[in-house]
């Protein structure tokens, strides 16, 4: 390694050009770095001072096959940004002579063998095309497209042009304050450069981990391989992905689905996340694969997969296949973001036909069931944890039928079950739902059980809004029309409830029409269940109820269980966990408690708050003692027939509820307070 300080025009302006390599993250600048950075560059002016802007570390790659180029391993986001200001400096100067010096120190060679007029900079091959076409000599506003003038590379340029018009300072002035920017240059020989990029903390913008990602994995390698790697894989991965959030969130679900887990196994116990995503990968990487391109052919080809759960409102619904639909139904309109993780292994196992094309189709019908049951009950529904438990179940069978399908997705307890008909049917009546699902799944609600009821076609799906029957502010029309029909609870109750809401076209014509006004809207309407209100003679909550009812035996046959699978009968082999229903084990006496990788016999409930205690206090006594806070009533200084420590005690003699109450509550604020997640290795069993 060989360091040395020196001012960023000699960094620079030497005969040689440097390449941002396809391991690099794309220029993202933010607005806020550049106002910066152009501040830092006046207050040189300002106070006759230096600045310094950071350490620049780069290297020669002997593969690359020229000595006249240096490889940046980290400074790219400042280096761009600089250049981008002088370019903007040249293109509003009028002083040809300044022109010529800021071209030939900063944009363009002018000298050297096979260098003249190339820029000094060539950045990743994302941002080549565009970044040379700023960097023409002649500045056209009217070549760039609409998409290129909302990049970061064009956007920084303009920023910096209207700064550069905007201050006080001269053009000349502005050109020699950069001259006076001191950086620190190291020149890596034999170290190893992905080392030393994941040590640095130099001034920028923080890498992304889908960026860290492909730097681990592209790196190491020579620079034509990296390039050939890049333009096969990992661009062509990103062209898919559109946007930096989905290839994060892409990496976090592929690695669930490959390893049918989202735990990460360390010391302490975490689920997989943004913030593990990285070492985790490493981890994966090292144990699956002899290569950087098998890895890449196999994320390319999940990718591919994923690509297939990514709608937006312009989707052509009308376009997809039959599949295709029912996928966007999940993941778009019932927002079942997670569910990828179980569509990228089906997809996978459907291209190597292990089902055929109609089961499929089923068991996404069997997933939306689940995501908007979970949604309407209040349930966990296909979180990652979820997922990684029915791919490990899936992952045993080698044949996979709707049987073992539905097995697998049935397997929970508690907020984790799949809701059966009976609690499905209650929420639907009874839940504010026009407040808990909110109304763009209200609206998928009322579509759906329409759709249901109809061979012709409905009007667009875009063109539907819900309409409260029983209007949201109540004028004193219908104050007095329910005062006299001895109702006035039902607007307080029943409002937001499934019985009184229904579909319409025609939302702003209603508004808070009395009943009667409102049924002669409603006859015209195309939406049948809205157009039966015509013959309803009032509007209560009797009504409202019946309605309910009505629409909720329709959707028990929309949103299916098969019967199989509808007991609620408590099984005694069944695993239970803190985030059980601890409602259905009254009556109940625990067997066993598994916590922290031990097996516990325990007799009653009692026993089982005591030892996840003991488990959590020997664990870590500091976070115990401030998870602890949060129950003061609890934990005492004065001798119980529970010691925990010196002059630590517990108070006992709980019932079932208390016990399992307060067994969550602590391990929730332990896991909160110490950044772990003990409270999903938590389980136990029942005895007869």
């Amino acid at each position: 390694m060989q360091a040395s300080e020196e001012k960023f025009t000699k960094f620079i302006s030497g005969e040689v050009t440097f390449v941002i390599p396809v391991y690099q993250r794309n220029y993202d600048w933010r607005e806020t770095d550049c106002h910066q950075l152009f501040n830092d560059i006046e207050n040189i002016l300002a106070n006759k001072k230096t600045h310094f802007l950071g350490t620049f570390v780069y290297t020669y790659d002997p593969t690359v096959g020229s000595a006249q180029e240096y490889i940046i391993i980290d400074g790219q986001q400042r280096i761009t940004s600089i250049v981008l200001f002088a370019k903007a400096l040249y293109d509003l100067s009028d002083d040809e002579d300044l022109k010529a010096d800021i071209r030939s120190k900063f944009i363009k060679h002018t000298t050297g063998r096979g260098l003249k007029n190339k820029c000094r900079l060539r950045p990743t091959e994302y941002d080549r095309k565009l970044f040379e076409k700023l960097m023409a000599d002649d500045f056209d506003e009217k070549i760039f497209t609409p998409q290129e003038q909302n990049t970061a590379l064009y956007k920084n340029y303009r920023l910096f042009r209207e700064k550069i018009s905007d201050s006080t300072f001269t053009k000349e002035e502005l050109c020699d304050a950069v001259s006076q920017l001191n950086i620190v240059a190291i020149m890596l020989k034999d170290e190893n450069p992905q080392e030393i990029f994941e040590s640095l903390n130099s001034t920028g913008l923080a890498l992304t981990k889908a960026d860290l990602i492909r730097n681990f994995l592209l790196m190491p390698l020579a620079y034509d391989e990296q390039q050939e790697l890049y333009k096969k894989y990992w661009l062509e991965i990103e062209k898919l992905l559109r946007a930096s959030k989905n290839v994060e969130n892409f990496l976090i679900q592929y690695l669930i689905a490959r390893r049918k887990s989202d735990s990460v196994q360390e010391t302490k116990k975490q689920r997989l996340s943004s913030r593990n995503l990285y070492d985790t990968f490493k981890k994966f990487f090292v144990k699956n694969f002899s290569d950087t391109e098998t890895c890449l052919k196999d994320l390319y080809r999940y990718v591919k997969f994923f690509r297939r759960c990514i709608f937006n409102d312009d989707t052509k619904f009308e376009n997809l296949s039959a599949l295709d639909k029912k996928i966007y139904e999940l993941v778009y309109l019932l927002d079942a973001g997670n569910s990828p993780i179980i569509l990228m292994y089906l997809l996978d196992r459907f291209e190597k036909n292990h089902f055929d094309e109609a089961t499929f189709v089923n068991f996404v019908d069997a997933l939306i069931s689940l995501a908007f049951r979970a949604k309407i009950c209040g349930h966990s529904g296909i979180n990652p944890q979820f997922a990684g438990n029915v791919l490990a179940r899936l992952d045993k069978e080698n044949s996979l039928d709707e049987k073992l399908f539905w097995q697998a997705i049935t397997f929970g307890k508690g907020t984790y079950s799949f809701p059966n008909d009976k609690d499905f049917q209650a929420s639907l009546i009874n839940n504010n739902l026009y407040e808990t699902i909110k109304p763009n799944l209200c609206k998928y609600l009322l579509y759906s059980l329409e759709k249901a009821t109809r061979t012709k076609e409905l009007p667009a799906y875009s063109a539907a809004t819900v309409e409260h029957i029983l209007p949201r502010k109540l004028n004193e029309a219908w104050k007095n029309y329910l005062r006299e029909r001895n109702d006035s609870q039902t607007h307080e109750i029943w409002l937001h409830t499934l019985g009184n809401l229904t579909l319409t076209e025609y939302n702003s014509e209603l508004g808070n029409k009395n009943f009667a006004d409102k049924k002669k809207i409603y006859a015209q309407s195309h939406y049948s269940y809205t157009r039966a209100l015509k013959d309803s003679s009032e509007w209560t909550s009797k009504q409202i109820q019946a309605r309910a009812k009505k629409l909720a035996t329709e959707a028990i046959k929309i949103w299916t269980l098969p019967e199989e699978f509808n007991s609620r009968s408590i099984n005694l082999g069944d695993i239970f966990n803190l985030n059980s229903d601890f409602g259905t084990l009254r009556g109940t006496k625990p067997a066993k408690l598994f916590i922290l990788d031990t097996e516990i016999k325990i007799a009653h409930w009692n026993h089982l708050l005591r030892e996840i205690v003991r488990q959590l206090y020997a664990l870590d006594k500091d976070i115990f003692r401030q998870a602890a806070t949060a129950r003061p009533n609890l934990f005492t200084t004065e001798p119980t027939n529970f010691k925990i420590d010196e002059n630590f005690y517990m108070e006992t003699g709980f019932s079932t509820d208390d016990c399992l109450r307060i067994s969550k509550s602590l391990v929730e604020n332990f896991d909160r307070l110490g950044d772990t997640n003990f409270k999903e290795d938590i389980s136990f069993t029942l005895r007869r």
